[in-house]
């Protein structure tokens, strides 16, 4: 007696799915200082660029963080309060994923980078032209299409000069940016 064999089903596609090593992206952003200590006091507010550049370290198959990621993060952009001042640096950038919801993928950021800025002649909290940004957040990007993806994020940021220039009095930020990512096709 012959079994009838039956086709099986399509797999739903997986959206972030890629065998490259590369990708690509670009996000703009608003951030805003929070006052925890009674020196954050200029409610100083960026407006950002960040072109990105990242390498897939690796995949995991059966983790809950499906991806690591390197980040290499450009930031150009300017104050907007209380006063103009333009930003310009970099910022190396590692990024977690999660697994895939449907089109959804979560993650979580944790990086450092260094601007040149000229801020410190109009607010109290930094001091120097050069500043630091240790960084750190989460975000969800949304597959549009097969390994392209529109990303929203939250970061918390802070910078200071790390004692080059006293008093080093420094601030926090948080930062909100969306964007759009896409994944270099293999060969």
């Amino acid at each position: 007696m012959a079994h009838a064999v039956l086709p099986a089903a399509p797999l739903s596609p997986s959206y972030s799915t890629t065998s490259s090593r590369w990708d690509f992206g670009a996000q703009v952003g608003y951030s805003m200082e929070y006052g925890f200590d009674q020196h954050e006091v200029s409610h100083i507010q960026m407006l950002i660029a960040q072109p990105q550049l990242g390498l897939i370290v690796t995949n995991f198959q059966t983790s809950a963080v499906r991806r690591f990621e390197i980040i290499d993060e450009g930031i150009l952009g300017g104050t907007v309060h209380p006063h103009t001042a333009y930003l310009a640096g970099d910022a190396l950038i590692f990024r977690l994923e999660g697994k895939e919801f449907g089109r959804w993928v979560p993650f979580f950021d944790a990086g450092a980078g260094a601007q040149h800025t000229p801020l410190a002649q109009h607010v109290i909290e930094v001091d120097g032209s050069i500043q630091f940004t240790p960084q750190g957040g989460f975000g969800v990007e949304y597959f549009v299409a097969p390994q392209r993806a529109l990303v929203f994020e939250w970061r918390t940021v802070h910078m200071s000069n790390a004692g080059l220039v006293p008093p080093n009095m420094g601030f926090n930020s948080s930062m909100i940016t969306v964007g759009f990512r896409w994944f270099r096709k293999p060969r």
